[in-house]
């Protein structure tokens, strides 16, 4: 699809992005300006900036410089936005840029530009978890329970920003492979059908991807509706290693050790007296029990 070149857009910028670049938004809004468009520049000094404004600025296109962390507050700002909502664009600047790879979106100030002026979009359909007593939580990446999701909590933010990936990899190790209860999922597929399992790690993904390129499934995508919950039966060593070279493949799904069921609505719980650490796109959100769910709202995502 196209569309008219956008008169307005807002460029906002997360500081503490792993990989912050001002210059490049420099380059950015002067590109956007000679091509015509109204240019705006929003920089986060607290966390919530950057949703607020998102929230209430009068643009076209919202072209967001930072993570999938960063990005996670600015679409959950704009889907309660009512309809028309403004357009998203994405300046990579964060540790892992899942949707990057996900549309194959640009990643030079050039290109971005080009693309916004351009107007071609793709849709961004999204889930959304929930926990008992707080608002909503939209998701585009996914949400998951178990031992990845306590890696996410444990995570040194200053050790995120300087090591990037290899921060979750030395967490990782760090927290080791000690027991866990299993995390009990239900999982309500698209026909209705109620399906029930147990496993050592429960990720109900919206992307086809983990962790920056690595393809977690082909079931399911950031451009269509529904969800998908991946999930391993068995949690060590041995199998996480096993699982990681499988992702890497983008065979994960085919492993005897690997659950992989459409969804609509899945409900993670533990399975034992102690709550499971949840992350939602990268981020930490509490313990179970969540629920979480696709959501019927689309975003549009400018695309070359």
């Amino acid at each position: 699809m196209t569309a008219r070149l956008p008169p307005r857009v807002a460029i906002l910028a997360n500081p503490s992005a792993g990989r912050h670049r001002p210059g490049d938004l420099d380059r950015l809004a002067d590109r956007l300006t000679a091509l015509g468009c109204a240019v705006e520049r929003v920089v986060g000094a607290r966390p919530g900036d950057l949703a607020r404004a998102a929230a209430a600025l009068d643009v076209a296109v919202v072209a967001v410089a930072g993570g999938d962390g960063t990005l996670n507050s600015v679409v959950g700002a704009l889907v309660a936005r009512p309809a028309p909502r403004p357009r998203l664009a994405v300046v990579p600047q964060g540790t892992a840029n899942v949707m990057v790879a996900e549309y194959g979106l640009p990643t030079r100030v050039e290109a971005i530009a080009a693309a916004i002026g351009a107007g071609r979009i793709r849709p961004l359909h999204l889930g959304v978890t929930t926990r008992e007593g707080e608002a909503p939580r939209p998701f585009f990446l996914a949400t998951s329970a178990g031992f990845d999701a306590e890696v996410v909590h444990h995570v040194e933010r200053k050790v995120k920003r300087r090591f990037k990936k290899l921060a979750f990899v030395v967490t990782a190790l760090h927290r080791g492979v000690r027991r866990r209860p299993p995390v009990e999922a239900v999982v309500t597929g698209p026909d209705g059908a109620v399906t029930r399992v147990a496993l050592g790690l429960a990720v109900v993904a919206k992307s086809s991807r983990y962790g920056g390129p690595f393809r977690l499934t082909r079931e399911t995508a950031m451009d269509r509706p529904g969800l998908r919950l991946v999930g391993l039966t068995r949690v060590n060593v041995a199998r996480l290693l096993a699982a990681a070279v499988r992702i890497a493949f983008g065979r994960l799904e085919a492993s005897p050790n690997a659950v992989s069921l459409p969804a609509s609505r899945v409900v993670l719980a533990s399975a034992g007296r102690r709550e499971i650490a949840v992350q939602v796109d990268g981020d930490p959100h509490g313990e179970t029990p969540v629920v979480v769910e696709a959501m019927t709202e689309a975003l549009e995502v400018v695309v070359e």
